[in-house]
């Protein structure tokens, strides 16, 4: 069976937003510190606060042309891997 992945990820605009989150150092950072933040207050880090978290480092969209507020990108899957980092 053949994998419908994107490197793993379920589309190229999910995996291209997490790939500039991961390797822009602020951007990792910010994100970092947002999923500690929300697991202090005993809360769980979602798709919506790391759209907000993406958005505030990449802006509209990625320095590929991915617009960050797509309807293809899985937020999610996004927070799920911000939360394993």
């Amino acid at each position: 069976m053949p994998d419908l992945t994107y490197n793993g990820w379920p589309n190229r605009q999910t995996w291209n937003i997490m790939l500039w989150m991961d390797n822009d150092e602020p951007c990792y950072r910010a994100y970092r510190d947002a999923v500690a933040r929300y697991k202090a207050k005993g809360k769980r880090f979602g798709g919506v606060a790391a759209q907000r978290v993406c958005l505030d480092c990449l802006g509209e969209a990625t320095p590929d042309g991915i617009k960050v507020t797509g309807t293809k990108v899985r937020w999610a899957k996004i927070a799920e891997a911000m939360r394993e980092e």
